[in-house]
């Protein structure tokens, strides 16, 4: 749980610094779900799962994720900054989960495959060549 904790406050300082935000908004809850307080700019909701469901195991699945400003980086850049964060905590893939028609069309950008047709993973390693490649 503490490497959760860790976890958590690294993605509360990215938010921070990105958007520009004073104080702590990220919050863990018990069941390791990483949530955002409610605010204008992003919103944020991200399971962090060890065990294999339908996703494969050591994932960090993205629940929600929209920005108000669209269309702008902020997703690749968030995407770009959990690999980081995944590599650095032993996650071995990235999900994203329910997506709608936008966040499919993300994903297959991104190189993600689809599960089932709504939710979609990748490999950290496919991540960090892709980024690579750019």
């Amino acid at each position: 749980m503490i490497r959760y904790e860790e976890l958590r406050a690294d993605i509360d300082c990215y938010l921070m610094e990105r958007f520009k935000y004073r104080k702590s908004l990220i919050r863990l809850t018990v069941d390791n779900i990483i949530t955002i307080r409610k605010n204008s700019r992003v919103d944020l909701y991200l399971r962090i799962r060890k065990v294999k469901s339908k996703f494969p195991p050591d994932c960090l699945i993205i629940a929600r994720l929209s920005f108000t400003k669209e269309r702008v980086g902020h997703g690749t850049h968030f995407i770009r900054f959990l690999t980081k964060v995944a590599r650095k905590y032993g996650f071995y893939h990235i999900g994203i989960e329910c997506a709608n028609a936008k966040s499919g069309a993300f994903a297959k950008k991104l190189g993600f495959y689809s599960i089932d047709g709504e939710n979609y993973a990748i490999a950290v390693t496919n991540l960090i060549a892709y980024f690579s490649m750019e």
